[in-house]
């Protein structure tokens, strides 16, 4: 049976649906067949320039960043309800494109409900000025304006995330916002849009392009973009940072992860197992605070080995329509490929290949990997170096606790991590040594209410939290005479 192909022929931009400027189409393939599922319009620099136009009309003149935070909230409340009820119809059409399974798109999308309140609450209550006397006597007031045009360009392995991470934040602030999500993301973009024009936000305050690394680029570069704030990878990060640097564009960079899980000896298994392997395999290792370097003492490494292997080994992969399968395929072709290459390195250096290295058997359409464990991993091997945005776990052994961290911090990176101890006072300390934005003891994962970022070259700048909202404010200090 063939499949039914959608087709579209127009773009969000300033609020509006409008067609698009070239004739030219793009394939969204099914990463569960590998079949064409829809046609959708190909975004150009000039669709580009007619968002920014747009953008920077609503800003310079529009009443979008005059409005009191408040009011601006209510818009949020709007769109927070049309996600609420098009949640269903949002995560088939993420799964159709990118693959996670149903189950994983319910659940993250729960909790960005839950941030979707939290702005709204903070919003209530957000105050953009404030008077302060100084010690000479005189009396100034601190402005915080919104920063201007935002482009926030985001990624397909969490479409509806990002709204809440960035795109929220920014209008929450008063700016005006294009969001360039990844040309992997069309349908889910469409959506976006559909409950923007839903909301009723004013004219030019958003438009949505999922469009290529070259409109990319052209925005990047585009003088009336005030600000820039991306999710991607380190190599995308330079990127956007050397054409940023060029006109000295305020940017915020939030990049992958090499996240290390840490297991002392006196960890109970059982404790551990539960979230660390979530925290690994979660949407196959496609999340950029994944921890995918399990560092564990000699002593125990086998016994620990062992276990993971066993609870992997048990992981469903499949259609991710199906609500007995725990895993489906990896987002695209190139991503598939990535892994495999990876894999092949791991096994090249002398990594030994525990379970997986593999597409499923009976798996053959679609993009599909079985998990992969590799034990006797040296933390110099490219598996542990750098990151594979895949199913792929190395496990390396440690002597002290010390040796612990310094494994930990011997990558570019510095996302994220975690330990398991019975001992706060050594989760506390390896805690503050590992050098990572975000750190988690006795569990997996983050908290999309608190700071979120990375050291070193996984970025700079914070998202979720008032942290985040500062990210599209800049600051003015008003010297009152007399």
């Amino acid at each position: 049976m063939s499949t039914t192909v959608q087709e579209f022929s127009d773009l969000f931009i300033g609020g509006e649906w409008t067609p698009a400027l070239s004739a030219g189409m793009l394939d969204v393939v099914s990463p569960s067949t590998g079949e064409v599922i829809a046609r959708v319009p190909e975004p150009t620099d000039a669709d580009a320039d007619a968002a920014v136009a747009a953008a920077r009309q609503a800003f310079d003149e529009g009443p979008w960043p005059r409005l009191p935070p408040a009011q601006r909230a209510e818009y949020i409340v709007a769109l927070r309800d049309q996600f609420a009820e098009r949640l269903d119809e949002f995560n088939a059409a993420w799964t159709a494109e990118s693959g996670p399974t149903l189950a994983h798109g319910a659940g993250l999308h729960a909790a960005v409900l839950s941030v979707y309140d939290d702005l709204i609450a903070r919003a209530q209550t957000l105050e953009l000025s404030e008077l302060r006397e100084l010690p000479d006597g005189t009396t100034v007031e601190v402005i915080h304006d919104p920063v201007g045009v935002a482009l926030t360009i985001t990624t397909w392995n969490g479409p509806g995330l990002y709204v809440v991470m960035k795109i929220v934040p920014a209008l929450l602030a008063g700016c005006t916002v294009i969001v360039k999500s990844a040309i992997e993301s069309p349908l889910t973009s469409r959506l976006l849009g559909e409950m923007f024009a839903a909301a009723g936000f004013p004219p030019g305050v958003v438009s949505i392009l999922a469009a290529s690394t070259e409109v990319s680029e052209h925005l990047v570069t585009h003088p009336d973009v005030d600000k820039v704030s991306l999710t991607g990878s380190i190599r995308a990060g330079r990127r956007i940072m050397a054409l940023c640097a060029d006109r000295l564009a305020n940017v915020t960079l939030e990049l992958g992860g090499k996240s290390p899980a840490i297991i002392a000896d006196d960890a109970d298994l059982d404790d551990v197992m539960a979230t660390l392997v979530p925290g690994f395999i979660a949407y196959n290792g496609q999340i950029c605070a994944a921890l995918t370097r399990v560092l564990v003492s000699r002593e125990r490494y086998d016994e620990v080995l062992e276990r993971l292997a066993a609870a992997l080994s048990q992981v469903r992969v499949g259609d991710p329509t199906d609500p007995a399968t725990d895993q489906g395929p990896l987002g695209s072709e190139r991503q598939l490929e990535r892994v495999e290459g990876y894999v092949r390195s791991g096994v090249q250096a002398g990594a030994r290949l525990v379970i997986g290295g593999r597409r499923p058997p009976g798996l053959e359409q679609g993009f599909y990997y079985e998990p992969t464990i590799f034990a006797d991993v040296t933390s110099d091997m490219q598996i542990a170096q750098e990151e594979i945005f895949g199913p792929v776990l190395s496990v390396i052994p440690y002597d002290t606790i010390e040796d612990a961290i310094r494994i930990a911090n011997d990558t570019e990176y510095g996302l994220a991590g975690s330990i398991y101890t019975k001992d706060p006072d050594l989760a506390r300390r390896v805690a503050r040594e590992v050098q990572s934005g975000t750190f988690a003891i006795n569990c997996a994962g983050v908290s999309l209410m608190a700071p979120f970022g990375g050291y070193k070259q996984s970025g700079f700048g914070r998202e979720c939290g008032p942290e985040g909202l500062d990210e599209f404010l800049q600051t003015k200090s008003v010297l009152l005479g007399g």
